[in-house]
């Protein structure tokens, strides 16, 4: 009966250690949580950059035809008088060269250079990403009366890090 007590007795300790190494253990704080940068300046946000990327295209009747996802995904601001030049793409597969406006204190960057370009600014710690879409259209040839007139082809949706 002896050993049958000692061996309860030390399991009842482990678990206790596992339970207390557990509860001690540092969780994530806001800090590690990605924010939208409202202070960012043009500084900042300019330079390279990589992540992944999805490319999805479409046919005249706007039916999704394709869609290629990379992990080599690239964008690169560079500052252009008040505003800002951005190429984004995959190499070999899409890229996109937009003129944009910039005011420091901006989160969002959009333009319709180049197709319609809408992202977001984040920030976590000196981590700088940006999330986006860039959509391409063409003419509709037959466009319905309540329609826009255009046809989306393409939709290039990023989300890219800061590396230089």
């Amino acid at each position: 009966m002896r050993p049958d007590f000692f061996l309860k007795f030390v399991f009842l300790f482990l678990a206790l250690a596992f339970l207390s190494t557990l509860s001690s253990c540092k969780k994530d704080d806001e800090s590690s949580q990605w924010t939208r940068c409202t202070n960012c300046s043009q500084e900042q946000i300019s330079g390279k950059y990589a992540g992944v990327a999805t490319l999805y295209e479409y046919n005249m009747e706007s039916e999704q035809t394709g869609q290629t996802y990379s992990e080599e995904a690239y964008l690169e601001i560079s500052p252009q008088g008040s505003g800002i030049r951005i190429t984004v793409g995959v190499v070999n597969l899409y890229n996109a060269s937009i003129s944009a406006a910039w005011e420091d204190g901006n989160y969002t960057i959009s333009s319709l250079s180049d197709g319609e370009f809408f992202a977001s600014v984040w920030v976590r710690d000196n981590q700088i990403k940006i999330t986006g879409i860039n959509k391409r259209s063409s003419p509709d040839p037959d466009p319905e009366p309540d329609s826009s007139g255009f046809i989306l082809r393409s939709l290039f949706d990023f989300e890219v890090v800061k590396t230089e």
